[in-house]
């Protein structure tokens, strides 16, 4: 989408984002009475590799497609921008951060609602929540001119500050979203990782995504990246801060095109057991476990892979939940997975499923390219590299070449990034690129 090695390459990626977000700022913005378009239904598809299977270890790819909107009306953005000021982003990477919260506030609609926030060492409201008038751009215009750098990084502090401006919202339903920009690793406030997704992850629950945005080499993607995995949102990589006002583009056409917040995958197991998701959070309610999933677009395909152990035909249902952007109707659709068992490897050959093939294939490459880059910051460039190499040549035996350009991409992007790139540089370009490749 956009963003460096993030969203694909540089000038690329601000190509498309400029395209993306011209698109997205023509679809007309809704009145207060106007109903949501009535094709918002997700199809929703679970499939095992093969049709006949053996008992025991299995993958499931579950695809979400939303139906494209012939005319979509734009649902009002209720947005946030939380931005770290802290010492670190002294100069070129704090002007051009103020330069594209600028834009992006210009590109607002009168029917959106906005707030302004930035954090150091604790938060400051730099502009509270109100519509997306021309006099409160200009406040805005004024506000960001005069933010500054100086300080630690409290990034709880922004999150928490930002979800409080959210509630103050005019607006009634649309969409809640908050992107939260940062240059640095926590370390103030809330700074271990796992409280801090926890935090996220409860702010989400309460109808708020969280969009967040690494900018530079000294941010720790790990946190950032499960950060957006929790908060139902997108994760960017921008080494360069002269990119973020493309990356706005993209994340503000995202908005605009928004027909499904609040979404949720749930899966109640039957004759199987779920073990992991690559690459999405799960957690067990009862008998079920769900996947919070990010909020979905008109024409969107997004997939989950998931790992489990199949026992018997009857594997599992699946049941995908969200809400209307507009009036937060709740709405769901699901579906059954099931299977043959056989005892016969060559008889699962013969009853394989290229498309869930290839999305099963593409999330465990992107589990490769995560422990690569685990290995490439302990040992090096080399044993990555070869890593990567072993598992393609794998690939390559079982797919057909034809569907193999997402992952030779990742990989070759990660290869040429261990050989090339600086450490730091070559660790969130390869993560991002798996972050992509699992979705």
């Amino acid at each position: 989408m956009v963003a460096i090695a993030s969203r694909a390459r540089t000038a690329v990626a601000i190509a498309a984002a400029g395209t993306a977000v011209a698109a997205g700022l023509l679809l007309k913005q809704r009145g207060p009475n106007c109903p949501l378009p009535s094709e918002t239904s997700a199809i929703l598809t679970a499939q095992l590799t093969s049709a006949k299977v053996i008992a025991g270890d299995q993958d499931i790819a579950v695809t979400i497609r939303m139906p494209k909107a012939a005319e979509l009306q734009r649902p009002p953005l209720s947005l946030v921008v939380v931005l770290d000021r802290s010492g670190s982003m002294h100069g070129e990477p704090l002007e051009n951060a103020k330069r594209a919260a600028t834009t992006l506030v210009d590109k607002l609609g009168a029917n959106d609602a906005f707030a302004l926030v930035t954090f150091s060492d604790s938060d400051q409201l730099i502009l509270d929540m109100g519509r997306a008038t021309a006099a409160h751009k200009r406040e805005a215009a004024d506000a960001i001119d005069k933010i500054y750098d100086d300080g630690g990084t409290c990034t709880s502090c922004g999150i928490n500050r930002g979800a409080a401006e959210l509630e103050r919202s005019p607006i009634r339903g649309g969409v809640q979203r908050m992107v939260l920009i940062s240059d640095g690793q926590a370390n103030e406030g809330v700074w271990d990782r796992d409280e801090l997704v926890a935090l996220a992850q409860a702010t989400a629950a309460h109808g708020v995504s969280i969009t967040t945005v690494g900018v530079g080499l000294d941010f720790d993607e790990q946190t950032m990246i499960r950060l957006g995995e929790v908060g139902r949102g997108n994760y960017y990589f921008v080494q360069d801060t002269a990119n973020l006002g493309a990356m706005f583009a993209s994340e503000l056409s995202d908005l605009g095109a928004t027909v499904a917040t609040d979404v949720h995958l749930v899966i109640e197991p039957h004759a199987s057991e779920i073990v992991w998701a690559y690459g999405y959070p799960m957690a067990k309610v009862g008998a079920k476990i769900e996947i919070p999933i990010a909020d979905l677009r008109a024409g969107e395909t997004r997939k989950v892979v998931l790992h489990g152990l199949v026992a018997g035909p009857d594997v599992a249902r699946f049941e995908l939940t969200w809400r209307e952007p507009l009036d937060r109707t709740p709405r769901h659709t699901a579906t059954t997975l099931a299977t043959q068992l056989t005892r016969d490897p060559a008889v699962v050959a013969a009853t394989r499923d290229a498309d869930a093939t290839v999305a099963v294939e593409e999330a465990r490459t992107a589990r490769v390219l995560e422990d690569a880059t685990r290995t490439y910051e302990q040992y090096g460039a080399e044993p990555a590299k070869r890593m990567i190499e072993r598992h393609m040549t794998g690939l390559r035996v079982n797919l057909p070449t034809g569907r193999l350009e997402r992952i030779e991409r990742a990989a070759n992007d990660a290869v040429q990034s261990f050989d090339a790139q600086p450490a730091e540089q070559a660790k969130k370009a390869t993560r991002t690129g798996a972050y992509l490749l699992e979705r």
